[in-house]
């Protein structure tokens, strides 16, 4: 009724506002006035007002132009209509009618206009509703999406420009320099989408049409994005196309929707499982809207059944809680808020059922509720195990005195704090340690600490606790002797149901022996780091599948490099002397391939020009992925290089001059060595004269005697053409030999000496020996003279038999060995490093030049010659040699 009065006012209105235009500007406003009245009446009222604010305007108007017209004053004949009036009666009938009509319609658009935006908040709010069960998976879906970039483009078909903003040119990874072209979206868009790309274009070009579409960009670092973009088609002045749209990156989003995609069905059937039911109820129409199957199916209804009644579910409640739970809807209702609570079903078969509701107001922009969304769970299992809980909570409460005693058996400190970070508990542990009562925890725990660390532990203290996270801090601590020793402590939080936190709880390890152990581990390293300095030695790891190697420090300055972190083969190879690459890089490939151990030297040629000596040698293992792994050393050996030739040279001038010197010595040997021929000549020879003066000469006999005659010349003859070849100081012949052919014409030339001194020979020769590249004279030379000491070592020997062994074999480097181990007296300490020196002996009636000869005729022929004291009686002398195949190959 008040719309309808609403309409007769708004007419008397108009009439008022009519009659005064009228009488001061007397001007003619009724039907503007009229035509007015009926808009707001049609506008506040709908129809029926606007219709009945019609009929009465017409009749205002019809009054208005009664004679005398232009007036309302009392007139007569009231229902006269004159032929000249009826066409502006009509008119404005019509004219009020159309006006009417459309601001109904208006009023009715807006008001279905103001329904709907109040639908869609109703859904924008079961959205956030939706999203906010969406556990963190959802949170990170949207603050993706709130961080995801979105840029605007514009496009003119005719012209063919097109317009980025500085977004867009982010986007596509280019410059604000480049001229965005459909070349270069094409270009850059991923070969797979190219063809898609290039039609949704020429689609656009040709037809006008707007397009919305997605597709990938490859970027010219290989990686790969997803965007969407989105264009709508508008006309220009000129009767031209031009599109205005928006490209976002999308890939970001795309891999959180395909994250989120799994989250949703993780909550489906989270909720499955957790049997979690949904409902939504409209508050104007008091009625569900929607429930879920499981909602339905926890209420004891089937699942599949769309529509249940309102009363059935009501009555599905316990008569006890039907009531209250009534009553808590309608107070969510009235102020407007959510609601949670438990109650009772009761199910057809008399069971009842737990259940635990949780709603949410929806609230309108008129302020009023408009819908209540929530969700029922089944908490009878819940329900069940509280009071389950409660039995076993009384027995954890009577376990108290129990676990206190295994606080405070365990070998830790344990403590515990306020929120303040103040300690209020020790164990029993931490009170032996620090010698403090329960009541002295509080003052006495912090005075505990190392003064010198007490400061720092306070300011780490107050960072963790304002944290609120878990943390830990080193620091020293009393004991109660007075001894400091290194503690880690760690703290955790403990908090309330409302996050806040109540307590501090944490322990205190002895860490005394690890800080030892890790300053004795920092001392170290700064003495390999010297000692690398100082012997030039650096050390690395080579990675085979990554060809990374990671050095010292010495490492990168041998090689040149200002420590880069890491250097790579090809790193390794630039610095190789160009005569050596070939044979450094066939070294490294078969260290790769057999996962062989690698023991090399060759030079660099650094970029100053100057020569380097290395010698790399690396031992191969494998890591935990089964990655080959060199870890080794390279050595600087330039200087020792330097000095080896120098030694060489040196070593040269000093054999010349010890051969010279001693030559006197060895004349006498060599004199022994020719009367053993020269005997066998004479003896032979004799021998052939007798075969000779025979009745019957036997001429055979007599040929082998000559033979053997010609025999011991040449082998005399061999003699001294070894002493003047030793003399003149040239080169040595070198020729292939076994080594047991010489032993064995050793054997033959010491013979007396062992038979007069009573000494047995033993022999231990290993068949098969390889050859050797020498001079047979000097090695007989080098084995007569060791053979001579061992007998000489056995000469003050009496009470044991005198024994001498000669072995021969090969070493681990398959290299030719021979010894001559004798039980004589043996070698004392303080002689051990001097024996190889010129000019030192130990007999009365020595030179001291014999084993220093000897070492530098096997150093001559590339060997060793060392020495060493037996286990029992009696010593060892050995050289080994380099087999024939083995120098050939070097």
């Amino acid at each position: 009724m008040s719309r309808y009065a609403t309409a007769a006012l708004s007419v008397a209105v108009a009439i008022a506002a009519a009659e005064l235009i009228t009488r001061v500007l007397n001007a003619e406003a009724i039907a503007s006035s009229m035509l007015c009245a009926v808009i707001f009446a049609a506008w506040v009222g709908g129809r029926g007002p606007g219709l009945l604010a019609i009929t009465l305007a017409l009749l205002a108007f019809h009054y208005y132009l009664l004679p005398p017209s232009s007036s309302f004053t009392w007139k007569h004949g009231l229902f006269a209509v004159g032929n000249s009036e009826i066409p502006r009666l009509i008119l404005f009938s019509i004219t009020s009618l159309t006006v009417a009509f459309l601001i109904s319609a208006q009023r009715k658009a807006t008001e279905e206009l103001r329904r709907s935006a109040h639908d869609l908040q109703a859904a924008m709010g079961d959205q956030k509703r939706i999203a906010a069960a969406l556990l963190h998976s959802e949170m990170y879906l949207i603050e993706a999406q709130r961080l995801s970039g979105t840029g605007s483009f514009g496009w003119n078909v005719a012209r063919r420009d097109i317009f980025w903003s500085e977004q867009t040119f982010r986007i596509f990874g280019c410059d604000r320099t480049t001229k965005p072209t459909l070349e270069l979206i094409v270009q850059r868009t991923h070969p797979e989408d190219r063809a898609a790309v290039q039609d949704t274009l020429d689609r656009a070009t040709r037809e006008g049409r707007e397009f919305d579409h997605e597709y990938r960009l490859l970027m010219p670092d290989g990686s790969v994005k997803h965007v969407h973009a989105l264009a709508r088609a508008l006309g220009n002045a000129s009767g031209s196309i031009e599109f205005v749209g928006a490209v976002t990156d999308v890939t970001t989003a795309t891999e959180t929707e395909r994250k989120l995609r799994r989250s949703e069905a993780y909550l489906a059937e989270a909720q499955r499982l957790s049997h979690t039911g949904s409902w939504a109820w409209d508050a104007r129409r008091r009625e569900f809207v929607f429930r879920s199957p499981e909602a339905l199916s926890m209420l004891g209804f089937d699942p599949g059944e769309e529509a249940v009644p309102q009363q059935p579910l009501w009555d599905r409640v316990h008569g006890e809680d039907r009531s209250r739970v009534i009553e808590m809807v309608r107070q969510a209702l009235r102020e407007k808020t959510d609601f949670e609570g438990d109650y009772r079903i009761v199910l057809p078969d008399g069971a009842t059922r737990y259940v635990h509701s949780v709603g949410h107001a929806v609230v309108g922009h008129d302020g009023e509720v408009t819908e209540l969304v929530g969700t029922h769970i089944d908490v009878t299992e819940q329900h069940r195990a509280k009071e389950a809980l409660q039995k076993a909570f009384d027995e954890i409460k009577k376990s108290e005195d129990r676990l206190r005693l295994v606080i405070d058996t365990i070998p830790t400190l344990v403590w515990r704090a306020g929120p303040d970070g103040v300690p209020d508990f020790l164990n029993q542990t931490a009170l032996d340690y620090t010698g403090l009562s329960p009541d002295q925890a509080e003052t006495g725990w912090p005075r505990a600490f190392h003064p010198e660390d007490k400061k720092g532990m306070l300011m780490k203290w107050s960072a963790i606790r304002a944290s609120g996270t878990p943390g830990e801090l080193i620091a020293r601590l009393r004991r109660f002797d007075g001894e400091y020793r290194w503690f880690l402590f760690r703290g955790v939080p403990l908090r309330d149901e409302h996050d806040n936190i109540v307590k501090w709880y944490g322990s205190s390890t002895d860490i005394e022996d690890r800080k030892r152990a890790e300053e004795e581990l920092r001392r170290s390293e700064a003495k390999l780091v010297e000692a690398q300095r100082v012997s030039q030695t650096g050390s690395f790891v080579w990675n085979v599948v990554t060809d990374e190697r990671v050095g010292s420090k010495e490492f990168f300055r041998i090689l040149g490099y200002d420590e880069p972190g890491s250097v790579t083969s090809a790193n390794v190879l630039d610095r190789a002397h160009p005569e050596d690459r070939a044979r450094v890089q066939e070294t490294i490939e078969g260290a790769a391939r057999g996962g062989d151990d690698i023991d090399y030297e060759h030079r660099l040629l650094m970029p100053d020009g100057s020569v380097k000596y290395v010698r790399v040698v690396a031992h191969a293992v494998r890591e935990q992925a089964d990655q080959l792994e060199f870890i080794g050393a390279v050595v600087d050996v330039t200087a020792t290089k330097q000095a080896e030739e120098k030694l060489h040279q040196a070593q040269a001038e000093l054999a010349h001059v010890m051969r010279v010197t001693t030559l006197g010595e060895l004349t006498a040997s060599i004199a022994h060595e020719v009367n053993q021929p020269l005997a066998a000549i004479i003896t032979n020879a004799g021998a052939c004269l007798r075969w000779l003066d025979r009745e019957t000469p036997d001429l055979p006999a007599a040929r082998r005697s000559v033979e053997w005659v010609i025999n011991g010349g040449n082998r005399a003859s061999e003699v001294i053409r070894r002493v003047r070849t030793l003399a003149k100081k040239s080169d040595f012949e070198k020729v292939p030999l076994d080594v047991n052919d010489v032993v064995k014409e050793v054997i033959v030339l010491v013979q007396r000496e062992l038979s007069s001194q009573l000494v047995s020979l033993r022999t231990e020769l290993a068949a098969a020996l390889p050859a050797i590249l020498g001079d047979r004279v000097q090695l007989q030379q080098v084995i007569i003279n060791l053979v001579m000491n061992g007998i000489e070592a056995m000469l003050p020997i009496t009470d044991r038999p005198r024994e001498l062994v000669i072995r021969s074999g090969q070493d681990e480097a398959h290299r030719v060995l021979l010894s001559v181990t004798d039980c004589g007296v043996g070698i004392s300490a303080e002689n051990a490093s001097r024996l190889f020196d010129a000019f030192f002996t130990t007999k009365s009636s020595g030179m001291g030049m014999g084993l220093s000869i000897c070492r530098s005729i096997v150093e001559a022929h590339e060997g060793r010659l060392s020495a060493s004291p037996n286990q029992g009686p009696g010593a060892t002398f050995q050289f080994v040699l380099p087999s024939q195949q083995q120098k050939e190959a070097s």
